[in-house]
């Protein structure tokens, strides 16, 4: 008897238990559930179009190609407090959201949607249908038991600019300060744009009073001897550097008031480098090193030194993302058709002093190796090495015709697709300077005109 109340009782406690497994979290659609639970877990974007546009160096569009790609790696953030749903990340510029497939993961019973802020009627969300995501949606999440809802916001942001597009604006022509001015050498310091040139009255100093679109000019005065070689200018801790044609190093830190360094190098020298520990210079066909100006060693070469640049020597110093630091040089050689090219790079945990300089020679299968141009410029931008300038010793390239880039730290020199010089510039005749800001803007600086540019996807807000 006993034995048999306990089997009742048992099987009542299954029965009475059941009710509860049947409102469980289920995803099978034919299981009724009746909580409250009504949620947004993930939102994932499915393929989206987008319109790449082909664009000539005025900016104007040449043709255009639908591409597409998986929306789905820009995650979508959602925000349950503010109840917000978008993507930190946007999309490439020129998606087309007018039909996404987007899957929704949910708690509730379903999720209905319309344009956020219209009176249009709320629509079922259905996993295989297209949405319009050109405008923000309103997402509305019911309960399993009806009772209970939650809305959110859902938007996606899309980039408004081509990223890998660059646009200039001539800024200002005819400058007054710049007017007549000749072996211009641009750098910026304390977020103003400055150019040093010569001048019949001997060498003036431009200075922009900013390096935002619109600023004004004025002419400073600097006590610069006329021996001053202002294309070897260089920046290190906060201080410019520059050599002078008797043998002088000279440093500033307002580039108005200079001080000789160390002491004169009777032969004469050319300052190439300006690194932590050590200037860089070349004098009597050799590579020279000091710490102070004052004791100067020779460096080592991998080649022979008669393969050193004689003049319109420029040079970059680029910290790799692998903790190396390489410097690049690029000079003319008399008798070279092409630039004559050289590499010094140590790691952190090799000593300076102990990396050689190593010549890249010009090979016969090598198509495309740094044209010999006259006012050259290098910059480093956007993790490239970068050359442009005036027109080419061989007359093969006219001035400013290209932007030049080594994604090989100075063997090959590709003319870019997507980096360009403005358009209005080319063959433009004179000396051309150009410097980077620290919003990455390029500016070039010819002819008493100034042209600001920029990457469009370096000016992105990063979040």
């Amino acid at each position: 008897m006993r034995a048999t109340k306990y089997t009742i009782f048992r099987w009542l406690t299954v029965l009475l238990a059941m009710p509860l497994l049947w409102t469980s979290c289920s995803s099978d659609d034919t299981t009724t559930v009746t909580n409250d639970y009504c949620y947004i877990r993930s939102v994932t974007l499915g393929t989206v179009k987008r319109n790449i546009e082909k664009r000539d160096r005025q900016g104007n569009v040449i043709s255009t190609v639908a591409m597409p790609y998986t929306a789905g790696n820009y995650a979508m953030t959602i925000n349950h407090r503010d109840g917000t749903i978008e993507n930190r990340d946007s999309l490439p510029y020129g998606s087309d959201l007018t039909a996404v497939v987007v899957t929704i993961s949910f708690d509730g019973n379903m999720v209905s949607y319309r344009e956020k802020g219209s009176e249009a009627m709320w629509l079922a969300y259905n996993p295989t249908d297209s949405l319009n995501l050109t405008k923000p949606l309103e997402l509305n999440v019911l309960s399993n038991d009806g009772q209970s809802s939650r809305m959110y916001t859902f938007r996606v942001n899309v980039h408004r600019q081509e990223g890998d597009s660059l646009y200039w604006k001539r800024c200002e022509s005819e400058v007054e300060q710049l007017t007549g001015m000749t072996d211009m050498k641009a750098f910026t310091l304390d977020d103003k744009l400055l150019v040093l040139g010569q001048k019949t009255s001997g060498i003036s100093l431009a200075e922009r009073s900013s390096t935002e679109a619109e600023a004004t000019w004025t002419e400073q005065a600097t006590n610069l001897p006329l021996t001053a070689d202002l294309q070897t200018l260089r920046q290190q801790g906060g201080k410019l550097y520059l050599s002078t044609t008797d043998g002088n190093i000279l440093a500033s830190d307002n580039a108005k008031d200079w001080q000789q360094v160390g002491t004169t190098y009777t032969p004469g020298l050319t300052l190439v480098e300006k690194s932590a520990e050590y200037f860089y210079a070349i004098a009597e066909g050799k590579m020279l090193r000091s710490a102070d100006a004052e004791s100067w060693e020779e460096d080592k070469l991998d080649t022979e030194a008669d393969m050193l640049p004689g003049n319109s020597i420029r040079a970059l110093t680029i910290h790799q993302d692998n903790g190396n630091t390489r410097i690049i040089l690029v000079g003319q050689k008399e008798g070279n058709t092409y630039a004559s090219v050289w590499n010094k790079m140590w790691n952190d945990g090799e000593p300076e002093k102990d990396a050689e300089w190593v010549y890249f020679p010009v090979s016969p299968d090598n198509k495309i190796p740094c044209p010999q141009l006259q006012s050259l410029n290098l910059i480093d931008y956007d993790g490239k090495c970068i050359a442009f300038g005036g027109a080419s010793a061989d007359g093969s390239h006219t001035a400013l015709d290209a932007m030049y880039i080594s994604q090989d730290y100075g063997i090959t020199w590709r003319p870019s697709t997507d980096l360009h010089t403005p358009a209005l510039a080319e063959g433009t005749d004179g000396c051309i300077t150009s410097t980077v800001d620290k919003n990455h803007f390029i500016w070039i600086i010819t002819d008493a005109q100034v042209w600001r540019g920029r990457l469009n996807r370096l000016g992105f807000e990063q979040q």
